[in-house]
């Protein structure tokens, strides 16, 4: 099912894979040039729009390439994934590559392409270029372009967009000091559920909910870790309190889940439900490990949080956040507060102060 906030992560997927492709592309061609000091398939073959300026044309074709791979991104989806081994999935990308790059070519011809019928399909070849060390030298760059291209989305994906920025510009190197806000997410009754599912049936539940969460991103949260099944959810102070993101985030959720409630009736024989809690504090941000890299927040907050998190079953709520996030909340109409007092959470020596949160109703 579309919903409202699933066109809202489309849209700006398309929009940042665009943009991704885009630069990337630009970036490639132009060190083709750079590199090997070839205009000539650039100003010949691939030379659209008939303009002598290099730039030009390379701007055209990064634009024309990033459309093909942004549209090549949203049919090879996660979902597609899972049906398909690994092995082929790669070989068919592999394969379109290569078509591309000759597609694009056969495009840039100067013939116009509906003179081409049944009879005089040979007029195609003729519009190729040679088969010298030149376009070879340009196929090879372009495909192994394409892994990198693969590659640098892949590790963007794994890291997340903000700190893919910090880890290639060399920011999280040395450890440094945020306020963070975290939210620590959790299915209800999981265990019972992965009793009653078996490991594999609540796998492809888990994946489905991790799909469904992406909605975090329409509210500038960037997902921290995955932790069985549930999450840790992360703002920057100034995304976290604006249009108070982090919790409208969790009622997005929930109502991504509650639209879609057929669909899981239907696959896994149950609605799942969550809890959550949220907590702000200091941090502190860093890059460990040496034989594998991650980046990891350190601190009290991350701690409070998850204990937050594990009094929702007591209070029977959905959402408890702290009084030290409660009192930084500006605009509180669009929600219902309820002071449940200063509660003794296990670990912590001092009491900390927790809000029950309800989204209000809108007339």
């Amino acid at each position: 099912m579309f919903t409202k906030e699933k066109i809202v992560i489309r849209l700006r997927k398309i929009k940042r894979s665009l943009i991704f492709h885009f630069i990337f592309w630009y970036l490639s061609f132009l060190f083709y040039v750079y590199m090997t000091g070839e205009q000539q398939i650039f100003n010949v073959y691939l030379n659209l729009l008939r303009v002598e300026n290099i730039h030009y044309i390379i701007l055209f074709l990064s634009a024309s390439v990033s459309i093909l791979f942004t549209f090549l991104d949203t049919i090879f989806t996660d979902r597609l994934m899972r049906f398909f081994p690994l092995s082929f999935i790669i070989f068919i990308r592999s394969t379109l590559y290569f078509i591309s790059a000759f597609a694009l070519i056969l495009l840039a011809a100067r013939s116009p392409l509906t003179i081409y019928t049944s009879k005089n399909y040979t007029e195609i070849l003729k519009q190729l270029p040679d088969m010298d060390i030149y376009f070879y030298r340009f196929l090879g760059h372009f495909y192994l372009s394409c892994i990198l291209n693969d590659f640098v989305k892949g590790m963007q994906k794994r890291m997340g967009r903000g700190n893919f920025r910090n880890w290639f510009f060399g920011l999280l190197n040395k450890p440094r000091e945020e306020t963070r806000i975290f939210m620590f997410i959790d299915m209800k009754a999981s265990t019972t559920i992965a009793e009653k599912l078996q490991h594999k049936k609540f796998s492809h539940l888990v994946q489905d909910i991790f799909n469904d969460l992406a909605v975090v991103d329409n509210y500038n949260g960037s997902i921290y870790q995955y932790l069985g099944d549930g999450a840790i959810i992360s703002w920057n102070l100034k995304r976290g309190l604006n249009r108070n993101n982090a919790l409208n985030a969790f009622f997005a959720f929930s109502h991504v889940i509650n639209k879609r409630r057929r669909y899981y009736q239907r696959k896994y024989d149950l609605i799942p439900k969550f809890k959550a809690g949220i907590h702000i504090g200091k941090v502190m941000v860093l890059q460990v490990g040496q034989i594998r890299r991650d980046i990891s927040y350190n601190g009290d907050t991350l701690n409070t949080a998850a204990r937050i998190e594990s009094m929702c079953n007591e209070y029977k709520q959905n959402l408890l956040i702290s009084g030290d996030l409660f009192n930084k909340i500006e605009d509180q109409k669009e929600f219902s507060f309820k002071n449940v007092g200063d509660i003794k959470l296990k670990g912590k020596r001092k009491a900390v102060e927790i809000y029950q949160v309800k989204k209000k109703n809108r007339r």
